[in-house]
């Protein structure tokens, strides 16, 4: 977006323009909403630790919703499944930030589904508004979250959401650190949740690399199952509703992602009837694998790309030794993670990431 002297005489208020704007909803959760005059739009959830939830590009839902709506965070929901009766869907979902996937055992008892993050508020720290008059055009969301108990562990997620006017981009970069006096276990996934319109019938998934293929119910008491490298390839290609994922059933790839010659991961979904993609781009060096999680139930129709750090299968699924990823006391981890939309030529941009899948 350009913004020329002429145009400067024609508006007093930048917030025509794009920017951030805080408030609560009727339930009384913090919300901030973010205009950033692409056509891009969304929801930043700040007692959800700053997730994103909402998210639309022109006319056009960009991700999958729950019926749960947007609720105040509770610690009865990091018990086993309960988190399933809190989380909005939404465009970011963070999970973590000791455990991701499935109850496991941790620290304390079992851990709850993809970890304790989305229920737990954040702090503001600062906003930044763009102010084209003096060329500033990007618009930074600055966030603290605190997740703690007594003899630990303790972590600190310091968050940065940024936007810039008249780009369909968001930037988000989290620096988790360990703030107790004890190693911690760690680990990291963005659970980036795509919806209709943009997930429809042959919508593509794009990304390549080396995958394994999953799928519940398990079968035989093993989530991983062998299939054919054609078949594995043909789940890139978004189906119709499936009868076989009424009430839970799903299934998934996990993907070594082949990175590009600077270290970055680029994955999407394109929608070629909408001339609209969707792009993710990351380094692998922080975010090794990714997940691509399936679930095409009538109404409940979503999917989602999830770059992680750990493991998402958990052990004896997971033969890595990324099932005990720890963090050392004082101790940080950063995660970047870029959301871009993709239209027209630039959709060929995103195509060049993909590629074939093999085992």
């Amino acid at each position: 977006m350009s913004t020329s002297r002429n145009q400067f005489a024609k508006f007093e208020n930048a917030h025509q323009m794009g920017g951030i704007r805080v408030g609560s909803l009727e339930n009384g959760v913090r919300a901030a909403w973010v205009e950033t005059g692409s056509g891009l739009r969304f929801l930043v959830a700040l007692d959800r630790g700053g997730d994103i939830v909402d998210a639309r590009f022109n006319e056009h839902n960009l991700a999958y919703l729950t019926p749960n709506g947007i609720k105040p965070p509770s610690p009865a929901y990091n018990s086993e499944f309960e988190w399933l009766r809190s989380w909005p869907g939404g465009l970011v979902t963070t999970c973590g930030p000791e455990t991701i996937g499935g109850p496991r055992p941790q620290t304390g008892g079992t851990s709850g589904l993809h970890g304790r993050y989305s229920n737990t508020p954040a702090e503001i720290e600062s906003i930044e508004q763009p102010d084209p008059r003096r060329g500033r055009k990007e618009m930074i969301l600055r966030l603290i979250a605190q997740d703690t108990r007594m003899f630990g562990p303790n972590y600190e997620v310091r968050r940065e959401i940024r936007s810039r006017l008249g780009e369909a981009e968001i930037h988000i970069t989290d620096r988790v650190t360990n703030v107790g006096n004890a190693k911690a276990p760690h680990q990291w996934l963005y659970h980036v949740n795509l919806g209709y319109p943009l997930l429809d019938d042959d919508s593509h998934f794009v990304y390549r690399g080396k995958s394994q293929y999953w799928e519940l119910p398990a079968k035989d008491g093993s989530l991983l199952v062998p299939i054919a490298q054609k078949q594995m390839n043909a789940l890139k290609r978004v189906s119709a509703p499936l009868p076989e994922h009424s009430g839970a059933g799903e299934r998934g790839l996990v993907v070594d992602v082949r990175k590009d010659r600077k270290g970055l991961c680029h994955v999407g979904l394109v929608n070629q009837k909408l001339k609209l993609g969707l792009e993710l781009e990351y380094p692998s060096a922080n975010l090794m694998r990714m997940a691509n999680w399936q679930h095409y139930d009538r109404g409940c129709y979503a999917a989602a790309l999830e770059p992680f750090y750990g493991s998402l299968l958990g052990k004896p699924h997971d033969k890595s030794k990324m099932p005990d990823a720890s963090l050392s006391a004082g101790k940080s981890r950063e995660y970047q993670l870029t959301v871009r939309i993709r239209t027209g030529s630039a959709i060929r941009e995103l195509m060049k990431h993909d590629g074939e899948l093999v085992q």
